[in-house]
């Protein structure tokens, strides 16, 4: 919790996404590629229309809903303060050619001005940063900048600690 500002400093945003059913789904996305920039997201899905999908290599794999279960995604910042041994997940969102689907998301996210950087407890000669300290407000900046495109933001960060 330090590493995100502390208990006072924390930034915390509750999110009701809301995908209508469209009869041609291979038409459009719900959301595009793209994995979460904060520390970490809980999803509560819809618990009778799957609709979030994973990449596993070049597949995407469709994430059956649980009744009553929660999802939790790894954001693109504790990929950094780990030093990459905890990855964030590329996930997307499709549409549902028969029903509309709800989900709830909370994004868990570093205090805005906070210096974000791998965790020197986790950085050795062996394994050395592997991305340049920056602060939250930095890195959405950065990734808006690029615009949408899957893990290419924080990936491209990697081993840019000169």
């Amino acid at each position: 919790m330090n590493s995100f500002g502390g208990e006072n400093e924390l930034g915390a945003c509750l999110r009701v996404n809301f995908y209508p059913k469209c009869p041609q789904p291979d038409l459009t996305l719900g959301l595009s590629p793209h994995s979460d920039p904060g520390g970490m997201t809980i999803l509560l899905p819809d618990d009778f229309v799957s609709g979030l999908q994973v990449r596993k290599g070049n597949d995407w794999i469709t994430v059956r809903p649980v009744p009553n279960a929660f999802i939790i995604n790894i954001g693109d910042q504790i990929q950094v303060l780990s030093n990459a041994i905890y990855k964030s997940i590329e996930h997307r969102v499709i549409v549902n050619p028969i029903k509309d689907r709800v989900s709830l998301a909370m994004f868990y996210n570093p205090k805005s001005d906070l210096l974000i950087q791998p965790a020197k407890e986790l950085v050795t000669k062996e394994r050395p940063a592997m991305y340049p300290p920056m602060t939250y407000d930095e890195y959405r900046l950065f990734i808006r900048m690029k615009g949408p495109c899957g893990k290419a933001q924080v990936e491209s960060l990697a081993n840019k600690c000169d």
